[in-house]
């Protein structure tokens, strides 16, 4: 027989003094997070094989303490690097295969890792006030100074 999932059962934990909740909720909360390839595939067939009626998993979900809980840990599970970097792969894969919203997002993604360059020109002369030589000359040295750094 089906039991209801209810909001019973939430201890606290005495070295903390934090709410752990029920055992059943930590064990819907790691089949949740375990994603599509989570067996088995659906809540009705969970709860049925975890004798809970599927209506409880419904209730369960909407407890606000069940909520947060699963906010953390999926924000845990979400930043962990082996997994955006999959994702990273897939962008490149996609983007060097021809598909520029995956070039876009990716080069968005790579941007915050390039270091910034900030160009600053101290010269104290005016450019409104040299002549159209000297500024020519002016630019020839720059541009045979920019040839020879690189």
């Amino acid at each position: 027989m089906a039991q209801n999932g209810g909001g019973k059962g939430w201890q606290t934990d005495i070295d903390t003094g934090s709410k752990v909740m029920p055992a059943a909720w930590g064990n819907l909360l790691d089949w949740l997070l375990q994603g599509p390839e989570r067996a088995p595939s659906t809540q009705r067939d969970w709860a049925a094989e975890n004798d809970l009626h599927e209506d409880s998993i419904r209730r369960i979900k909407r407890d606000p303490r069940f909520i947060r809980e699963w906010d953390r840990r999926a924000a845990e599970l979400n930043i962990n690097p082996e997994r955006v970097q999959s994702v990273v792969d897939a962008l490149w894969q996609r983007a060097s295969a021809g598909d520029t919203k995956a070039a876009s997002l990716y080069l968005q993604y790579v941007e915050k890792f390039t270091p910034k360059r900030r160009l600053v020109v101290d010269d104290e002369r005016a450019v409104a006030g040299m002549s159209d030589s000297e500024l020519a000359d002016a630019l020839e040295s720059e541009v045979v100074g920019l040839r020879a750094v690189s």
